[in-house]
């Protein structure tokens, strides 16, 4: 009797302390079916093509366990998967110029309460959260490439509680990873306020070598079925850089009908000598979603650029653009394709 109740005890005294843990998986499948073309390819590549590519799928973990005291913790990791190559990597290959382009797109370990929050690992940076994803809201391959930010890194980020609106992010970022490179070598900080459908925020990034510096400043607005959205940012360019300081300029605006959902944006980027300014000259972006169920989506879309940045070659295995990094071109691509949740 003794035995069963020592056992008895040890088989249940854990589970008030597990009782509240939760571990959630889940998933997102995206593909796109394309159609390309620019002006003139880079030599080797045709003028067009058409194939299949991957929209940024992914699947991942969350687990959550409360605290006493009130305070949660959390941890997430999130595996890109490419459907186009059949490889666990980032189909647009930016995770390969951080570390490698197979890494998870987050690792993170969280902890929540009333006195704010404080993330640590790999997660979506504050600088992008506030002044970039206000406008990264299409579905395809193309969204979100018009920024200077950089989208994931690893980091340390404390975030505000909510004062009337008003929460501001202070984080410490390891931007480049590398021989000779300091660890948590860029600061960045945000402050957001948002309240009745209206978002306002602006954001500063400061890279300790002074080499990416960038100022930006977004605005949301959601009235009924109509949502308007902008961003402005600027690149602090380091001395004698020709055409210094670009900037960034972006209109977004989405309509919803129903299931249907229609979105345009127009993006305008300054031309410049800048190593860190990625985004440059003009660019158009025209979609339709229609919400075919709570788990999928199908949509088509339209992209231009006159620069290239991100129209990729075909069967890309590389950051590899069709007419060349910033050559001058009228590139096009026509996407119809699918997003499916779980």
């Amino acid at each position: 009797m003794k035995k069963s109740l020592i056992a008895g005890a040890i088989c249940l005294s854990p589970l008030p302390a597990f009782a509240e843990l939760t571990v959630e998986p889940y998933g997102s499948l995206r593909a796109q079916a394309e159609y390309v073309t620019v002006d003139k390819a880079k030599p080797g590549q045709n003028n067009s093509y058409t194939d299949v590519r991957d929209a940024y799928s992914r699947f991942g973990v969350i687990a959550n366990y409360p605290l006493n005291n009130g305070t949660k913790l959390s941890a997430k990791i999130e595996i890109p998967f490419n459907i186009q190559q059949m490889k666990a990597e980032d189909p647009s290959y930016f995770e390969g110029f951080y570390k490698n382009n197979n890494s998870p797109r987050i690792y993170k370990l969280t902890a929540s309460g009333d006195w704010g929050s404080m993330d640590i690992g790999k997660q979506w940076l504050a600088y992008y959260n506030a002044v970039a994803y206000p406008v990264d809201y299409f579905s395809s391959f193309y969204s979100g490439f018009a920024t200077h930010a950089s989208f994931r890194r690893e980091a340390l980020t404390y975030t505000t509680p909510n004062f009337s609106g008003f929460t501001a992010t202070a984080s410490m970022v390891d931007m480049v990873d590398g021989k000779g490179e300091s660890y948590l070598d860029t600061n960045q900080a945000a402050l957001t306020y948002a309240m009745d459908g209206l978002s306002l925020a602006v954001a500063y990034q400061d890279s300790i070598d002074g080499v990416a510096n960038i100022l930006g400043a977004s605005a949301a607005y959601t009235t009924g079925p109509w949502r308007f959205a902008t961003k402005v940012e600027q690149l602090d360019s380091p001395a004698g850089t020709i055409q210094a300081d670009p900037m960034i300029y972006n209109m977004y605006m989405s309509y919803q009908l129903k299931n249907y959902t229609f979105k345009a944006l127009y993006s305008k980027g300054d031309v410049s000598d800048d190593a860190s300014a990625f985004f440059q000259g003009d660019s158009y972006h025209l979609g339709v979603d229609y919400q075919y169920t709570k788990n999928l989506k199908v949509f088509m879309e339209y992209f231009y650029e006159d620069h290239g940045y991100a129209i990729y070659t075909k069967n890309s295995e590389s950051f590899d653009v069709l007419a060349g990094y910033h050559a001058k071109t009228n590139g096009s691509a026509f996407a119809v394709g699918a997003r499916y949740d779980f």
